[in-house]
């Protein structure tokens, strides 16, 4: 054979190699670019979920912070109705008090009490016995 069928030989050897090596690198490129754009994919739907996640953090945050301020209210309410209920006992203990000087100067006046005595009428006094009983 003559050294042209070799060199012709050679070169469609060379150019197979050639395209099989192109083919192979265009295919490993193609996978390169296809597996990019799952991790894009992928990137971008975690980034989505973390936009919700951060979304419902902030909402949850907000709620708690509402419950709080919530719970603040109830506790100033409850003082001030401490508050009022312990102003209302002293008002009630008071008025108890004064009914209690009424009656007992009542008694002392009352010619028909068990309290009442000659003596503490006559000197303007209202005080009675330790007894209760006019003394004797």
């Amino acid at each position: 054979m003559d050294t042209w069928i070799w060199i012709v030989i050679a070169v469609v050897v060379v150019a197979i190699i050639v395209v099989a090596v192109l083919a192979w690198r265009r295919k490993r490129a193609e996978r390169e670019r296809v597996a990019a754009e799952q991790r894009r994919q992928q990137a971008a739907e975690l980034r989505d979920v973390e936009r919700e996640k951060d979304i419902a953090a902030r909402e949850r945050g907000a709620e708690a912070a509402a419950v709080d301020a919530d719970a603040q209210r109830a506790r100033v309410e409850a003082d001030r109705l401490e508050h009022e209920a312990q102003v209302r006992a002293e008002q009630a203990e008071r008025v108890r008090d004064e009914a209690e000087t009424n009656r007992r100067e009542a008694s002392a006046l009352d010619p028909d009490s068990d309290d009442f005595t000659t003596d503490d009428a006559e000197h303007g006094r209202h005080t009675r016995d330790p007894g209760g009983r006019p003394p004797a």
